[in-house]
């Protein structure tokens, strides 16, 4: 295909929980975009957001923010899931020449009625829990968190790792990106520390999890002709690809949990002429919920070799930084700046998975990004 350029791309803070409204989050972020590229909102052919109605605290939401993010009377829709998918829904309407420049919005700022931590917590899980199928397949008590521990539970029961493994990890990406403007987790921790965090659900303790944050992302994205007259950033998707998991019952998500990022995979390489991952990709934004997601997420992109410490989540990843559904954007945006930053990288591959439901029914969006 013909490759879709990068040309804008900004981020809000990103906090606990922000104060501003969801409309005005958009509008903060689509307005720096573009503004970014030198293009205006009278430019956009095509506005796609991510962000889901639950969460939201309103049925339609977009309606409220479908105008901060250039879609009113204009061609708009709203993706619910995660903001990688969005990226690729705008890709794909500028890769068939259906418009010359898309935006992609990611946010995420829940309503709940509680600052308290535990109380947030308290309804992303029940939410989660809604979201399995709803008619054969009422899981009780059945959350993300509880899916990703029953694998990381087989995965230390097959001998495969050890827990003082997934501690490691866990303590070498947060300390990676604490000193990073973006990351949420800012003090370096030790392996002994990621063990004496909370347990969540076991074996899996606060500190192997994702670092919950809330803001929005925007990506403008543009054909290769428009982006010549753009300012801005200078980095290009050359392949995309999505695939979904399958249900509770299969046990695919238990044995295979890789699946869909290696369907994914398939359809991106392809697209982006990748024969060989590890020759060919540099670095990559990685999302594994657990440590132990890793070496699978990884080993299905073809990479588990082939890159160094630092070429894997060099942000500090989901573990740094986990906005949810604004995540798809948020490693898009990580790894053009590290393309731009690193002298010699030339490929890279950002990573993201939609964490509703854990790795049932799991969400997957691969996309290769090149330096122009």
């Amino acid at each position: 295909m013909a490759p879709v350029h990068v040309v804008g791309l900004a981020a809000t803070p990103f906090l606990p929980e922000q104060d501003a409204m969801l409309d005005e989050l958009v509008f903060d972020v689509t307005y720096a975009a573009l503004r970014e590229c030198g293009l205006r909102k009278q430019d956009l052919g095509l506005s796609v957001m991510a962000s889901l109605d639950v969460l939201d605290g309103r049925s339609i939401s977009s309606g409220l923010y479908t105008a901060a993010a250039g879609g009113y009377l204009n061609d708009a829709f709203r993706i619910e899931g995660d903001s990688g998918l969005a990226v690729i829904a705008a890709a794909e309407a500028v890769a068939a020449g259906d418009v010359e420049v898309a935006v992609a919005v990611g946010v995420y700022n829940p309503e709940v009625r509680s600052a308290d931590r535990e109380a947030r917590r308290s309804f992303l899980a029940q939410v989660s829990n809604l979201g399995f199928e709803p008619h054969f397949d009422r899981p009780v008590g059945l959350t993300a968190e509880v899916v990703y521990a029953l694998h990381a539970a087989h995965t230390l029961e097959s001998g495969g790792e050890d827990l003082d493994a997934f501690a490691r990890l866990a303590a070498e990406e947060i300390t990676r990106g604490s000193e990073r403007p973006r990351s949420v987790r800012t003090a370096p921790v030790t392996a002994q520390e990621v063990l004496a965090s909370e347990q969540v659900a076991a074996p899996l303790r606060e500190l192997m999890l994702p670092a919950h944050s809330t803001g929005a992302v925007a990506v403008v994205l543009a054909s290769p002709a428009r982006a010549g007259r753009c300012l801005g950033r200078s980095a290009r998707i050359t392949g995309f690809g999505h695939a979904t998991g399958g249900y509770t019952w299969d046990g695919r998500w238990l044995s295979d949990p890789a699946a869909p990022t290696r369907r994914a995979t398939r359809i991106a390489y392809g697209q982006a002429g990748i024969s060989a991952a590890a020759e060919q990709v540099g670095l990559v934004e990685l999302t594994a919920p657990t440590p132990a997601l890793h070496a699978p997420y990884l080993g299905a992109l073809g990479l588990a070799a082939s890159l160094g410490d630092k070429d894997v989540n060099a942000s500090g990843g989901a573990r740094s930084n986990f906005p949810g559904l604004a995540n798809g954007a948020l490693r898009l945006l990580e790894v053009v700046e590290q393309l731009e930053s690193r002298a010699g990288a030339s490929t890279a591959v950002a990573h993201s998975v939609d964490t509703g439901t854990g790795l049932v029914s799991e969400d997957v969006s691969v996309l290769v990004v090149e330096a122009a």
